[in-house]
């Protein structure tokens, strides 16, 4: 059910889907940084060569969209946001390239007029294997204390992409089972949801000692992975969610 959606990265039609179904999230009561932490140290299990790496809150509120969108903004450090047009809702956004002066994290305010007085918050660091961890952990505590300032109760993921040392060319489902093999002698993992088409193949899991989780049907999901075929090489591109995937395969 969740794996359909989870393919749609682009940032037009997350608006669409994610609006509402931020209260579905739940995370244990640790330290942000501990629980950001064991996170990249799974994700390390799981990729050898990070190309992606993505940690996104997501947030509704009350009030001027254009307002809270300057004024995290500004907390943040970004430039003044612009307005755009996105399936049919203004849209505030300002973001920061990642680079050498912020230790190679990049930064997104992207705060959505839902109509009504309402609005709805992504904000979004990115980074890759250059970024700094350290950096990373940081930037994660000064975003969710922001939005906690702010008055708004917002949910976070985290979704790292990129491929690994034991590579089987031209089966995804192979490459994913030699993944889940690796993976299980680290965390206790139960497989929940699977879903397999040409070139891709998905499955998501319960493991109760991850930070987050998410529901689906009777499951609490903790994490998801997915394989898909790149290129006329058949390489295997990785990517793993927590607690679900949120951008694109």
């Amino acid at each position: 059910m969740l794996n359909r959606w989870m393919t749609a990265g682009i940032l037009a039609m997350a608006i669409i889907i994610l609006i509402g179904v931020t209260q579905v999230y739940a995370e244990k009561n640790e330290p942000k940084a501990a629980q950001l932490e064991q996170l990249i140290h799974t994700a390390d299990s799981v990729i050898d060569n990070v190309d992606r790496l993505v940690i996104k809150w997501q947030a509704e509120g009350r009030g001027d969209a254009q307002a809270q969108a300057v004024l995290l903004a500004s907390h943040l450090g970004l430039e003044q946001p612009v307005q755009v047009r996105q399936t049919g809702h203004d849209v505030y956004r300002s973001e920061l390239v990642a680079g050498t002066a912020n230790g190679g994290a990049g930064m997104l305010v992207n705060v959505v007029d839902t109509g009504d007085n309402g609005y709805y918050v992504i904000v979004q660091l990115s980074g890759d294997a250059q970024t700094d961890r350290k950096t990373l952990m940081i930037l994660q505590e000064q975003v969710d204390q922001l939005l906690a300032d702010s008055g708004m109760k917002a949910s976070w993921n985290m979704s790292v992409q990129g491929t690994a040392a034991n590579v089987i060319k031209g089966d995804a489902s192979q490459q994913l089972a030699l993944i889940e093999k690796d993976l299980s002698k680290n965390v206790d993992i139960a497989s929940v949801e699977r879903y397999t088409d040409v070139g891709t193949a998905s499955v998501s899991y319960e493991a109760a000692e991850l930070p987050l989780s998410i529901k689906s049907s009777s499951h609490m999901l903790n994490m998801q992975l997915a394989v898909h075929q790149v290129g006329e090489q058949g390489n295997n591109r990785i990517t793993v969610g927590f607690p679900v995937i949120t951008i694109e395969y």
